[in-house]
């Protein structure tokens, strides 16, 4: 199976997952390395690197108590991403130079009992290789719902698995959606989150002030886009591990550094259609490179 493709899919499907109400940015750096296929045979002496700028809002517009006193709320979520690859001595067009991603989401998380809570999202987003708004079509325009149920194993895990559907291949189709969030606080924290992309990190608190985890992350983007008179999806996908300072400016503001590599970063072109995602033909991938990233949050509340 084409697993990451696969991947790439559920994390645009659970984009507006909630979390507290935030705004995050971020710019990534990823290194010089060669091209080629997952068996690292490389492709000519193909090379690349990549930058990806990164910005995520969260903010609930509406909370209500029920009989039980459980909170029902309501919420937006809006995302977007732009991607710059730096291709060098490519002779095929393997890689593009550029990819936008922009997502708007409608989110409500509602209480069933005390240990279960439906999540219910609907939005659409566009996922395209054009920077300029007169060449988007129609055909890089996703629009995407489901429906979560989650469970709270105990204060620091929460479970959930759903439906969801989108037309990434044209026409609307059901996924599998899941949801994971554990969260255990205190001098030495661990996290494991699949709400927006996947991470995981074990750290240490060093004071109120400052923190350092060791992380690994995996997060990617996809282009919708026509190619030799075909619709075509590209994927970019990265897996990143490294070490990471966080720096509390009082109780709103954090601001995360990582420093590490990036393991493997795959980049292909697919056909838009359902047989391309379990295919294991020309997944093309850029092997491991130094990685950078920095970050700032700002937490509402």
């Amino acid at each position: 199976m084409k697993t990451t493709s696969l991947f790439t899919l559920l994390v645009l499907l659970l984009a507006s997952a909630p979390t507290k109400a935030q705004i995050t940015l971020q710019a990534e750096h990823f290194g010089t390395s060669r091209y080629g296929d997952e068996n690292n045979n490389e492709f000519g002496n193909s090379k690349g690197s990549a930058a990806v700028y990164q910005a995520n809002v969260k903010i609930p517009i509406s909370m209500t108590i029920n009989k039980d006193s459980l909170a029902v709320v309501w919420g937006v979520a809006l995302s977007g991403s732009y991607a710059v690859l730096t291709n060098k001595n490519f002779t095929q067009n393997m890689v593009p130079s550029e990819i936008v991603n922009a997502q708007f989401s409608l989110f409500n998380m509602r209480p069933l009992n005390k240990k279960w809570n439906m999540l219910l999202f609907a939005g659409a987003g566009i996922y395209t290789d054009q920077t300029q708004i007169s060449k988007m079509g129609v055909r890089s325009v996703l629009g995407n719902a489901g429906a979560v149920f989650i469970k709270k194993m105990n204060s620091k895990l929460d479970l959930g698995a759903g439906l969801a559907f989108n037309n990434t291949f044209g026409y609307p189709m059901l996924f599998p959606a899941l949801y994971l969030n554990y969260n255990a606080p205190g001098r030495y924290i661990f996290k494991v989150s699949l709400m927006s992309g996947f991470q995981a990190s074990a750290g240490y608190e060093i004071n109120k002030s400052f923190i350092l985890s060791l992380i690994a992350d995996m997060n990617g983007q996809m282009a919708l886009v026509e190619k030799e008179g075909k619709d075509v999806i590209f994927t970019h996908q990265y897996i990143v591990t490294g070490l990471r300072p966080e720096i509390r400016i009082g109780k709103k503001i954090t601001l995360p550094i990582t420093l590490g590599i990036s393991a493997v970063r795959p980049a292909y072109f697919t056909d838009r259609t359902l047989k391309s995602l379990f295919s294991s033909t020309n997944q093309y991938q850029f092997q491991s490179s130094f990685y950078a990233a920095a970050q700032i949050n700002y937490k509402f509340y």
